[in-house]
Protein backbone atom coordinates (compact mmCIF):
# COMPACT_ATOMS: atom_id res chain seq x y z
CA UNK A 1 0.00 0.00 0.00
CA UNK A 2 1.66 3.12 -1.08
CA UNK A 3 1.25 6.74 1.11
CA UNK A 4 -0.46 9.82 0.17
CA UNK A 5 1.35 12.55 -0.79
CA UNK A 6 0.75 16.07 1.55
CA UNK A 7 2.05 19.26 -0.12
CA UNK A 8 2.59 22.09 2.07
CA UNK A 9 3.78 25.71 1.17
CA UNK A 10 5.77 27.27 4.44
CA UNK A 11 7.39 31.39 4.13
CA UNK A 12 10.25 30.71 6.12
CA UNK A 13 12.56 34.07 6.91
CA UNK A 14 11.03 35.51 3.52
CA UNK A 15 11.89 32.71 1.34
CA UNK A 16 8.78 30.36 0.13
CA UNK A 17 8.99 26.83 0.26
CA UNK A 18 7.00 23.70 -0.83
CA UNK A 19 7.22 20.58 -0.10
CA UNK A 20 5.66 17.59 -0.99
CA UNK A 21 6.17 14.12 0.61
CA UNK A 22 4.79 11.56 2.35
CA UNK A 23 2.94 12.41 5.84
CA UNK A 24 5.77 10.52 7.60
CA UNK A 25 8.63 12.04 6.13
CA UNK A 26 6.98 15.61 6.45
CA UNK A 27 8.64 16.02 10.37
CA UNK A 28 12.04 15.43 8.83
CA UNK A 29 11.56 17.10 5.79
CA UNK A 30 10.58 20.22 7.68
CA UNK A 31 13.66 19.56 10.05
CA UNK A 32 16.29 19.61 7.15
CA UNK A 33 15.18 22.71 5.28
CA UNK A 34 14.93 24.55 8.65
CA UNK A 35 18.98 23.50 8.97
CA UNK A 36 19.57 24.49 5.53
CA UNK A 37 17.77 27.99 5.89
CA UNK A 38 19.63 28.50 9.36
CA UNK A 39 22.97 28.57 7.27
CA UNK A 40 21.52 31.23 4.84
CA UNK A 41 21.70 35.29 5.81
CA UNK A 42 18.54 36.81 3.95
CA UNK A 43 18.62 39.90 5.61
CA UNK A 44 15.27 39.70 6.44
CA UNK A 45 15.40 40.75 9.92
CA UNK A 46 16.63 43.80 9.65
CA UNK A 47 13.82 44.54 6.83
CA UNK A 48 11.11 46.45 7.11
CA UNK A 49 8.12 44.67 5.83
CA UNK A 50 4.76 46.85 5.86
CA UNK A 51 1.78 44.54 7.08
CA UNK A 52 -1.21 47.71 6.67
CA UNK A 53 -1.58 49.50 3.72
CA UNK A 54 -0.74 52.84 5.87
CA UNK A 55 2.62 51.44 7.05
CA UNK A 56 3.67 50.42 2.87
CA UNK A 57 2.21 54.24 2.27
CA UNK A 58 4.45 55.40 5.17
CA UNK A 59 7.38 53.07 3.93
CA UNK A 60 7.07 55.34 0.38
CA UNK A 61 7.71 58.76 2.80
CA UNK A 62 10.74 57.24 5.01
CA UNK A 63 12.37 56.93 1.74
CA UNK A 64 11.68 60.04 0.37
CA UNK A 65 9.43 58.88 -2.35
CA UNK A 66 6.91 61.64 -2.11
CA UNK A 67 9.56 64.52 -2.42
CA UNK A 68 7.89 65.40 -5.84
CA UNK A 69 4.06 65.71 -5.82
CA UNK A 70 2.57 62.28 -6.35
CA UNK A 71 -1.18 61.97 -7.44
CA UNK A 72 -3.63 58.58 -5.60
CA UNK A 73 -2.45 56.70 -9.21
CA UNK A 74 1.19 56.89 -8.65
CA UNK A 75 1.28 55.68 -5.47
CA UNK A 76 -0.98 52.90 -6.05
CA UNK A 77 0.85 52.16 -9.37
CA UNK A 78 3.89 52.07 -6.71
CA UNK A 79 2.55 49.78 -4.42
CA UNK A 80 1.57 47.13 -7.13
CA UNK A 81 5.19 47.74 -8.59
CA UNK A 82 6.89 46.80 -4.95
CA UNK A 83 4.14 43.93 -4.33
CA UNK A 84 1.20 45.01 -2.41
CA UNK A 85 -1.84 44.71 -3.73
CA UNK A 86 -4.23 47.45 -1.88
CA UNK A 87 -7.00 49.33 -3.73
CA UNK A 88 -7.16 52.99 -3.86
CA UNK A 89 -9.75 53.37 -1.64
CA UNK A 90 -7.75 52.14 1.24
CA UNK A 91 -4.33 53.73 -0.19
CA UNK A 92 -6.79 57.02 -0.41
CA UNK A 93 -7.03 56.47 3.41
CA UNK A 94 -3.59 55.81 4.39
CA UNK A 95 -2.67 59.12 2.33
CA UNK A 96 -5.30 60.56 4.26
CA UNK A 97 -4.18 59.78 7.45
CA UNK A 98 0.21 60.69 6.90
CA UNK A 99 -1.97 64.25 5.99
CA UNK A 100 -3.20 64.40 9.60
CA UNK A 101 -0.38 63.71 10.94
CA UNK A 102 1.59 66.58 9.49
CA UNK A 103 4.14 63.93 7.32
CA UNK A 104 1.89 64.70 4.03
CA UNK A 105 0.44 67.83 2.19
CA UNK A 106 -2.12 67.81 0.13
CA UNK A 107 -3.14 69.97 -2.82
CA UNK A 108 -5.13 70.70 -5.50
CA UNK A 109 -9.00 69.93 -5.43
CA UNK A 110 -11.20 66.80 -5.22
CA UNK A 111 -9.92 63.60 -7.02
CA UNK A 112 -6.77 65.85 -8.29
CA UNK A 113 -4.98 65.81 -5.18
CA UNK A 114 -1.44 65.67 -5.37
CA UNK A 115 0.33 64.67 -1.87
CA UNK A 116 3.67 66.22 -1.10
CA UNK A 117 6.41 65.16 1.37
CA UNK A 118 5.97 67.82 4.34
CA UNK A 119 8.82 67.35 6.49
CA UNK A 120 11.88 65.36 5.77
CA UNK A 121 11.94 61.80 7.13
CA UNK A 122 15.45 62.49 8.94
CA UNK A 123 14.33 65.29 10.61
CA UNK A 124 11.57 63.90 12.54
CA UNK A 125 13.53 60.74 13.94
Amino acid sequence: MTEDKVKVKLNIKGIDVEIECAPSQLNEAIKRILDTLGEVDTGATTDFRPLTCKEAVEKLWMEGWFQSNRRLGEVWSELSRRGYNYDRSAISHALNALVREGKLTRMGRARKYQYVQKIPYKIRQ
